[in-house]
């Protein structure tokens, strides 16, 4: 049960008892003495300027969790935009107005941020929060509707576009743009978070996150929906006559599609599917209050955390075992990056010197991948197995991935996008789990990764981790884009036609649907009289062919980007015209390097004498149309017939002196003559 699981991982990592807190991003703050005055000017930054000169946030501060929903006019407590914290607007600087429509969730805001300092300073006398207080009083003073008063560290300029912008002095010449930026305090120096677990201020907010976290937004209603009469019994723990959750909070956050977060579980108020039986919100499926918190906060750690997650376009798949803390991110890693070496030696030796293989045959892996979708958490599949069993499925899927490259790809996955980017890690290989994914999206500008379709990409993720087969109507996408890349394929517009991963899952999608007896790919250029296989490496070798006749220098489309589709889907009304152009471009070729025109000859008669002829003497037949599936072994040879190339090169450029007196044995007899 994927949330009994998620319960078991909050538990472990005891997420309940830091439930009222998390990490957030604070990128200034505005220094105050103890009486509310500020020491500068200028408000003190806390970020750093990328490569690509945009400022990013530093490190992540302990923080309040907002309690419940925030869904318009609240604020977060001690740290807020500069709606809530300075009453301006974050764009344009001006003053909120509490009389102007726009301007009302603005104005809860500010009220609200401020209104939980007050309370807060009533219940704990913090001085802190007096010297905040005292800030509000001197700077932030209410006239007319509008939230007035000197601030010395803002300013308006500005932007590129000719539009105004709220920035803020962070030195002597230096601004800071407040548009998407959270504003926090410090206090005569030190920095006010909850990072301090002496700090009274801590307890003060542990009581009255757990007095609002799970309450009803409805006035007069209680959270526990159940009576003395009715104990339910808890779906997750089986404890009896808790407090039954009628919302499970708090929200999840980092779900690709959901910026305000999303639940899994929820209910609809009076609805009669979730009402049967007189039972309403939550009792018909009942969870308790800490149940639903701590499977909400599991999940929230889990996307939070680098080595527990995988964000695939619009999928995030987070990992997560028992004991062995690096399986998670071991698994992340072999899929996001798929760096050849780290894999290999992952599978030769998983987890060396940490675990033995006993341990890995009980300790158990989960994975669950996650979509947003109108304000849900969608559970598109869950995964509980052991650690052996995902590491034997991983290898399966790595040796039926491999395939031998054509050429080094400049495009969205190689070195040169990674120095553009301003990265300085590797780009991932081809076989990581996006670039597959990519290879089974029509190709737009710059490759949106929220048009990738999230079937496809569960289907991925589960062949690596699940060992099972892929659909093979997934092959009609792959192969109708790489048509498109072969015709639209120019210098001025690279397609990347032979990209290495889109190969690699033809590969793996014919070996998972392969039937008994049926051709099995391989990494390199396969010996097989499939005639599919063949007729692909036999329009490899005309394009080569063509290639050479014209001396290399492309005009205009030639043999593949004519044929292709023709030759892969009915290649009896393809290959006889090939064929007569292969003899035309090859009488010309011979007349001009004859070594050429023998190698090209030979891998021509090579390759045709796989096919059956009528009878001796005659040419072969072709079949007369190729299933799906064939067609993917028909790009398959093509690839794989064009990467064998570049090693026959090698050896043509090094003439052995059994071929010279070959060539010479065939001048002397086209002569007449003898050798």
């Amino acid at each position: 049960m994927l949330l009994k699981a998620l319960y078991d991982y909050a538990e472990q990592h005891h997420l309940l008892a830091e439930g009222p807190l998390q990490k957030r991003d604070i990128y200034v703050l505005i220094p105050l003495d103890a009486n509310g005055k500020l020491r500068f000017d200028h408000l003190i930054p806390l970020t750093h300027t990328d490569k690509k000169g945009k400022e990013r946030p530093g490190q992540e501060h302990l923080m309040p969790r907002f309690p419940g929903e925030n869904n318009g006019g609240k604020a977060y407590f001690l740290a807020e935009n500069p709606i809530a914290v300075l009453g301006r607007d974050k764009v344009t600087g001006d003053p909120i107005q509490a009389d102007s429509k726009k301007s009302k969730n603005p104005t809860k805001a500010f009220e609200h941020f401020w209104s939980q300092i007050k309370e807060a300073h009533e219940s704990t006398h913090d001085p802190r929060l007096a010297a905040l207080l005292a800030f509000r009083s001197i700077y932030l003073i209410e006239h007319d509707g509008k939230i007035v008063g000197n601030l010395p560290f803002l300013e308006v300029r500005q932007n590129k576009s000719g539009n105004p912008e709220l920035v803020a002095k962070t030195g002597q010449n230096d601004l800071f743009s407040l548009k998407s930026a959270t504003i926090g305090f410090s206090i005569e120096g030190n920095l006010l978070t909850m990072k301090d677990e002496a700090d009274p201020l801590r307890e003060y907010w542990f009581k009255r996150y757990r007095s609002e976290a799970f309450q009803e937004e409805s006035e007069g209603e209680s959270s526990d929906a159940t009576d003395d009469s009715k104990p339910l019994v808890c779906l997750i723990t089986g404890q009896i006559g808790k407090p039954i959750a009628r919302s499970h909070k708090p929200k999840i956050l980092g779900v690709p599609g959901l910026s305000s977060g999303g639940y899994i579980v929820s209910f609809a108020k009076e609805a009669p599917a979730f009402s049967s039986y007189g039972l309403e919100m939550g009792q018909n499926a009942p969870v308790s209050e800490q149940a639903a918190a701590a499977y909400a906060l599991a999940l929230n750690k889990l996307l939070q955390e680098d080595d527990t997650h995988l964000n695939i376009g619009p999928l995030s798949v987070c990992f997560w075992s028992k004991s062995i803390k690096q399986a998670p991110g071991q698994f992340k890693s072999m899929l996001d990056k798929a760096y050849p070496e780290q894999v290999s030696g992952f599978l030769r030796a998983p987890f060396a010197g940490v675990v033995d293989r006993e341990v890995l045959k009980k300790e158990r892996l989960y994975t669950v991948v996650l979509a947003g979708n109108a304000g849900r958490v969608v559970v598109q599949h869950w995964l509980d197995q052991t650690l052996d069993e995902a590491i034997d499925h991983f290898k399966d899927w790595w040796k039926d991935l491999q395939i031998t490259s054509l050429y080094q790809l400049i495009g969205p996955d190689n070195k040169e996008s990674v120095k553009k980017q301003g990265s300085s890690a590797p780009p991932p290989s081809p076989f990581a789990i996006f670039n597959l994914s990519r290879a089974t999206l029509r190709q737009s500008k710059g490759q949106k990764t929220d048009k990738l379709v999230r079937e496809r990409i569960v289907q991925l993720y589960r062949a690596a981790i699940e060992g099972t087969s892929l659909p093979l109507s997934m092959l009609k996408p792959i192969l109708d884009e790489l048509h498109s890349a072969l015709v639209k394929d120019s210098e001025e517009k690279r397609t990347h036609p032979f990209s290495q991963s889109r190969f690699a899952l033809i590969k793996l999608l014919l070996i998972r649907n392969r039937k008994e007896d049926e051709f099995m790919p391989t990494y390199e250029l396969a010996d097989t009289p499939d005639p599919a296989y063949n007729l692909g490496r036999l329009l490899a070798v005309f394009e080569n062919l063509q290639d050479k006749y014209h001396n290399y220098e492309k005009k205009g489309p030639g043999v593949v980007e004519r044929y292709y589709a023709a030759a892969s889907s009915a290649p009896s009304s393809a290959f006889p015209i090939l064929c007569r152009l292969a003899r035309h471009h090859l009488s010309k070729v011979r007349r001009e390097d004859e070594k050429a025109a023998y190698w090209i000859e030979k891998r021509i008669t090579e390759v045709m004498s796989k096919f059956q002829a009528i009878s001796l003497g005659k040419p072969p037949v072709f079949p007369r149309v190729l299933t799906l599936e064939e067609q993917g072994r028909f790009a398959l040879g093509f690839y794989q017939q064009k990467a064998s190339r570049g090693k026959a090169i090698e050896k043509e450029d090094q003439p052995t002196k059994q071929l010279n007196e070959t060539l010479q044995i065939i001048n002397s007899e086209k002569k007449g003559g003898t050798p």
